[in-house]
């Protein structure tokens, strides 16, 4: 399930008879998307046991069934994802005609989550100290984004995961795994774009082409 809701779009100051870079990035905009989905599999045979293994591991609150004698097995969760995105201009210029940025916070497990939220809620209500591993368990995973046009269909975007850690006092908050980016966007097929993309962290570059991202 998605919704988008936008708390300002604006449609004028389009140069008239001029196709944008990329179609999908033409307005001026301040938006909220929202996402809530789910997940669900089964397991037959020697794959079953998978699911009690990662159970064990991960500690998950979702939904496991786990039949050892038939080697059958099912499991299920939620998950949801946020995503606040600002843009200035609209990418038919040739020169500076595009500013965007965004931030992503997606909870990958909502079994988890409200797990989680459950507790805290429950130590607040009855004034006892929070546990630092259920604040763990209740941060999202954080992405930042940040994209700035160069010249003509060529632009300039940087990402990166943004880690929150409770149990660490001298990196609370800290950027993770940083992304650099040219984008080349291929205005006649409307919105696709050819990226080249380098990662410091991983020392790793690579060359895509991606078709209809928003």
């Amino acid at each position: 399930m998605k919704k988008s809701i936008d708390a300002w779009r604006k449609k004028e100051d389009k140069l008239k008879k001029v196709q944008p870079y990329d179609v999908f990035l033409s307005d001026s905009h301040v938006s909220l998307t929202g996402i809530v989905g789910g997940v669900a599999s089964g397991y037959l045979g020697d794959c079953s046991r998978r699911v009690a293994i990662r159970d064990e591991t991960h500690k998950s609150n979702a939904f496991i069934m786990f039949d050892e004698r038939n080697k059958r097995a099912a499991f299920a969760d939620l998950f949801a994802s946020v995503t606040f995105t600002a843009q200035y201009g609209n990418f038919q210029r040739l020169f500076l005609d595009l500013t965007k940025a965004s931030a992503r916070f997606d909870i990958t497990s909502g079994s988890l989550f409200l797990c989680g939220a459950s507790r805290l809620a429950q130590d607040f209500f009855f004034s006892r100290r929070p546990d630092v591993e259920t604040f763990c368990d209740i941060c999202p995973d954080v992405t930042v984004s940040f994209q700035q046009q160069i010249v003509g269909p060529f632009s300039f975007r940087v990402e990166s995961s943004v880690a929150i850690d409770p149990r660490s006092q001298d990196h609370f908050v800290r950027v993770d795994d940083p992304i650099f980016a040219i984008d080349w966007a291929l205005k006649v097929l409307g919105s696709a774009k050819a990226t080249a993309w380098y990662s410091p962290k991983h020392q790793e570059a690579m060359m895509e082409l991606r078709f209809y991202e928003t």
